[in-house]
This record gives structure tokens, sequence and C-alpha cells, in this order.
């Protein structure tokens, strides 16, 4: 090739090759320049480095991080008012950290100044599974998870929990500790106050522990338990026990101190038509018991009452007698007697008649006598002297019986027995002779006086409870 022509070709390859690398200067992006973060009243218009990549970039003009608002312009507080972040990315949605060790920081402070505002909002929208609205957490082994105070005066709660659903709980707690919730009241009010207009205040359940409502007071006039029925009718009660156990106890009191006048159960009432203490056993058959008293002392007493007692029904017992301060030594000495037994239901007159002229005497009896006895016996004893003849001439009738026998103006003792036969005696006549049930065969009411053991009690077993 022609030199001239070699010369052309050499230019026209170096011309392309300038304008190919020409060409890829211009399309490339000069590196942003090194700059320091933003400074205090600068703003975006200054071309700092808002999100501290170390250069000024399209993402310096996007994100609002920092200190800087969407408006560029520089605050004191870190601001996002009104604004909703979203994401799927992560566990938290927002996590703030106060990295301090000591001092009363706060990982996150809310506030509102509205009548009816709330500072802080929970809520976890998902409909099922076991979502939470606000959780808190702390470590610390004197921490607290969740603490809420309420400083100002009137009706106000440090933490306060509302439930919709009609089987919800306002608010749950579990633990693992003695108490699953400890309440204390620093001053002189309640530890706890519920009220629940139509049902239950408070209800208390266990399994296998100790109670469903235990009660302690350690105040020299305390109660353990109090309860309090405020309406002026109705049939409610103060306290109200019930077991279904086979060997429960509706109500129990127990006393434990060795000394003093202090009483297991309690029972008062203020009405002329009250009663302190009512025992119902509403079985209709079997030895069932209303009231049950038992006293491990040989002084003691299974039950003891001042003032009158009256029994509708059968009295049983093994033994009866009266007690007073005696006659003649009442300071110092007591006086005893026997009832008088019987196997049957009997009743026993006496009196003193004075014969008239003739030898007689006429003896008036209650215008009842009859209507309550028959089976009448009758004893008669002359006063002074010896009288053979004495008799009954005329056995009662119309409540009257007659003597005569005797002397002149002469005394004569009389007794008069008769058999209950009123319509209660004749519908609950005291057997004499019974067999005991095949339950309590081989067992003794006073198995001690018998030469038995103890052990071998009917009432052996209920009096150890």
């Amino acid at each position: 090739m022609p030199h001239k022509a070699r010369l052309v070709v050499l230019s026209a390859m170096l011309s392309l090759l300038l304008l190919f690398i020409g060409s890829a200067s211009a399309q490339e992006t000069p590196a942003g320049p090194a700059v320091a973060a933003c400074q205090p009243g600068a703003g975006y218009a200054s071309g700092c480095d808002v999100d501290q990549d170390g250069d000024i970039d399209i993402f310096d003009i996007q994100l609002p991080a920092g200190r800087w608002n969407s408006s560029g312009t520089y605050t004191s507080g870190h601001t996002h008012w009104g604004e909703t972040w979203t994401g799927a990315a992560g566990s938290h949605g927002l996590r703030l950290e106060h990295t301090a060790a000591s001092g009363f920081t706060y990982g996150l402070v809310a506030q509102s100044a509205s009548s009816d505002g709330i500072g802080v909002y929970g809520r976890a929208t998902a409909a099922s599974g076991g979502t939470i609205g606000v959780y808190g957490r702390s470590d610390s082994a004197g921490g607290t998870g969740v603490y809420g105070a309420a400083t100002g005066s009137g009706v106000s709660y440090g933490v306060q929990g509302y439930s919709a659903s009609s089987s919800g709980y306002a608010g749950y707690f579990t633990g693992s500790g003695s108490d699953a919730v400890y309440v204390a009241n620093s001053l002189g009010g309640r530890g706890i106050q519920a009220y629940a207009p139509n049902d239950t205040a408070i209800w208390g359940r266990t399994n296998s522990g100790l109670a469903g409502v235990d009660g302690w007071t350690t105040g020299s006039a305390g109660r353990g338990v109090s309860g309090y029925a405020s309406s002026a009718s109705g049939t409610t009660y103060g306290v109200y026990g019930e077991s279904a156990s086979t060997d429960g106890r509706g109500v129990y009191g127990k006393t434990t101190a060795g000394s003093g006048y202090n009483y297991g159960l309690y029972g008062e009432s203020a009405s002329t038509s009250g009663r302190g203490v009512y025992g119902l056993a509403t079985a209709t058959s079997g030895p069932a018991v209303g009231v049950y008293g038992v006293t491990g002392s040989d002084q003691g007493w299974a039950g003891y009452f001042v003032g009158r007692l009256q029994v509708i029904g059968t009295l049983i017992k093994s033994a009866g007698s009266f007690k007073i301060d005696h006659p003649l030594d009442p300071a110092n000495q007591t006086l005893s007697h026997s009832f008088v037994e019987s196997p049957d239901m009997k009743n026993i007159y006496d009196g003193v008649a004075t014969l008239d002229a003739n030898g007689e005497a006429t003896v008036t009896l209650p215008d009842w006598f009859e209507a309550l006895n028959r089976d009448f016996r009758y004893q008669l004893t002359p006063v002074g002297a010896a009288m053979p003849n004495l008799y009954v001439s005329q056995e009662v009738r119309d409540n009257v019986f007659r003597i005569a026998g005797g002397a002149p103006g002469m005394k004569v003792s009389w007794q008069v027995t008769g058999i209950r036969h009123d319509a209660y005696a004749n519908a609950h006549r005291i057997p004499v002779e019974e067999e005991k049930p095949a339950d309590e065969r081989g067992l003794y009411l006073n198995p001690l006086e018998l030469g038995q053991p103890a052990e071998l009690g009917l009432d052996y077993q209920r009096d150890l409870d």
C-alpha cells in the first residue's frame, strides 16, 4: 500500500478509537465527594450526607434520616409525625433501645395531652392465635414486666384491662411462685376491690391446693375472712359454704390458741326472731345431724347453752341431771340430781288431799289431764297414822279421781302416773330395745365404760376430725 494511503487508514482508526473512548467517558458518573454528616441548621439544600453513607446521592434527598425532617430542615427532635411504616421483614416492626447500663432511662417515651388520650396504644389485628396487643418484659431479678401508675386524684387506674369477649378476661395472670398476683395497698384501703353487679365479685378455685379462697390477718381485731350481705330482705348469706364431698364440711371453723375465750365458729343474730347458729341436715333417712358438737375434755361440753333450751322432737341421752348452786353453800358447792327414767313416755303427778267428815276426798286434775294421759297408776300414803282401808274409790274420769276409807280430817299423799297419748307421742313412740344397724355393730356409744378401746366408739373417727 502506498505510504500516503497507510497514513489515511491509520488516521481513520485513531479517530474511531478516540470517538469510542470519549463516548464511554461521557456515560460514567463520577463518584460523589466524601463528606461529613449533616450539621445542625444545614438542611438538605446544603448537600450534606443525610444517610451518612460517605457521599451525597439521591438517597440523601429521599430519606429523612438523622435529625432532618421531610422538608430538609434540621429540628431538635427526631420527628416522623403522621407517618406510617409497614414491612414484613424481621421480628420487630420498630425497635428502640437505650443502652445505658444505669440510671432511670426509657427505651420508649410516649405521651398524650388529651383528656381522652392514650400514651401508648398497642393492637394485634390477627383474628386468631395467641396475639398480644402490648407485651412487657423485664430480665431483672427484681424487675417489673409492665408498670402502670396513675398520679392524678379521684378515681384513677394504674392499669386497666378490658375484654369484649363474653368468655374472655380483662386481666389474665399466670405465675410459678407462691402468688400469681400480689396486690398491696400502702395506705388504709383494701388490697383488692371487685365488683360484679349480676354475678360473683370474687371467685376462687383450686384443683388440688389448699383453698379456693384463703384469708389471713395479723391484726389483733382482724378477720381472716369477712362476709357481709347488705340487703334488708331476702334469703341472704354473710358467709356461705358448701361441700360436695361425702366427708366434706360446708363451713369449718378452727381456733388454735390454747387458752382464752375463743371460738372455732361464732354466730350472732340481732333479730327478735333470729338464730345465732342454724344447722340443717336435709336427708330424710339415716343418722343425719343438723348440729354436731364434740369435746375431747372430760370436763368440757359438747354443747353449752345459757338460757332456755327447747327440743322439738325426741331427746335421747346416755344420762341426765340437773346441776345447781348448792342451797346450803352456793358459793363453794353444787348440787345435782338425776332425771327420773322410764321405759314409757310417763308423766308423774302428785299432791296432798285432806279427807272430809266421811273419810273421803275428791282430787281434781287439770282439764287437759285425760287428753294427755292414759293407763293411770295410783299411790296413796296416809299422813300421821295408818289407814289400812284407804283406797281409790273412783279412777280418773272427767279429770277427777276419788279417795275413800280414811279417817276424817287426815291427810293423804297421793301420786298418779299416766302414759302420754297425745298426737306427737302416738306418732313417735320411744323404742325401748333396738338392733344396731349393720354399720354400727361392733361399735359402742360409750366404749371406755364397757372396757373397750376408744377406737371402737361409734363416733371415734368423727371425733378425730
